[in-house]
């Protein structure tokens, strides 16, 4: 008796179901934490096994392996990745049952549901008080100040959203701007990490970033961020299943799955990136700036990335 009704709840777990089952998930590599944070949890609640792997450079990954994939997920794709994947076929539509639970329409990257939006960053400009004689508070402000603010590579995720940002506000005359920004410039970082390195020891005292970065100081400390006056930018990250001929109900599974308390705490905990859900956050994160203007960038714009990258480097070398 105690064996039929234990199987009969197993069945309604879905576990008897998927039990045999393991996905093999693509992440950033700044992501792995995922493995013990949700993995276990994700197991106990459907019986499926994921295997987190961290992956560098995503997209590259996903065309190279098109023929034979190895993921049955992928996390971290921008609005532009998806668009790419999509024109590639190498990802899937599928709309999770937890959808409901995404508060705002802006947060979708796909109307068809080529990929879920899992959370959402702020870039922001982070800001050592201490190093400035006044806190600039627009890009105009910027544009005014000579060697104290570190950028960051066109080719690296941060940069590349940066200048999505300078393109949203500034439409066509976006590379002026950086003409104009460039006597502000005291140098050009490879990526975040190195450009974060710089700034925490004083090579200057602004800096291309996020605003969650503010969780990483004491309230009481000099570094401050702010989101210039001109609107703020924001910028989501979507998983998507990954195109196969036969997609296992266990990848369906997960894409429920992210949208979760769970998963969406881990990546506002681990990550510090912002939950698409209505989770409830620590007071840390009142620190954190918000802007009530945002600014999009149009989907034209989207398909020149490639060329505006070329653009601003060949700019930023001169």
């Amino acid at each position: 008796m105690k064996k039929s009704i234990l199987w009969i709840l197993m069945v309604l777990l879905g576990v008897t179901s998927f039990s045999k089952e393991k996905i093999v998930v693509y992440v950033p590599s700044s992501m792995t934490f995922l493995q013990d944070e949700i993995g276990q949890d994700f197991y106990e609640k459907t019986g499926v096994e994921a295997e987190i792997v961290g992956i560098k450079g995503i997209p590259a990954r996903l065309k190279l392996e098109k023929r034979r994939p190895k993921a049955d997920i992928v996390l971290g794709l921008s609005e532009i990745n998806v668009i790419q994947a999509k024109k590639e076929g190498t990802i899937a539509s599928y709309k999770p049952k937890t959808a409901g639970k995404i508060m705002k329409k802006e947060y979708l990257i796909d109307s068809q549901w080529y990929s879920t939006p899992f959370d959402f960053g702020s870039l922001a400009i982070n800001a050592n008080k201490d190093g400035l004689k006044k806190m600039p508070a627009s890009f105009e402000d910027l544009k005014k100040l000579k060697k104290q603010l570190i950028v960051l590579s066109p080719n690296s995720f941060t940069g590349q959203e940066f200048m999505m940002w300078t393109v949203a506000v500034y439409g066509e005359n976006w590379l002026k701007f950086w003409e104009e920004l460039k006597p502000a410039i005291k140098t050009v970082a490879p990526g975040w990490s190195e450009g974060w390195a710089k700034f925490t020891t004083n090579e200057a005292p602004l800096m291309v970033g996020y605003a969650t970065s503010d969780l990483y100081f004491d309230e009481k400390s000099s570094y401050k961020s702010f989101i210039p006056a001109e609107g703020g930018y924001i910028y989501v990250q979507g998983a998507s299943i990954v195109a196969k001929k036969d997609i296992k109900d266990g990848a369906k599974l997960f894409m429920d799955y992210i949208l979760e308390d769970k998963f969406q705490r881990a990546m506002a905990e681990k990550n510090y990136m912002l939950p698409v859900t209505d989770i409830k956050l620590g007071d840390e994160y009142s620190r954190v700036p918000t802007s009530a203007k945002l600014v999009k960038v149009k989907p034209s714009d989207l398909e020149k990335i490639e060329e505006y990258k070329k653009e601003l480097i060949k700019l930023l070398k001169k």
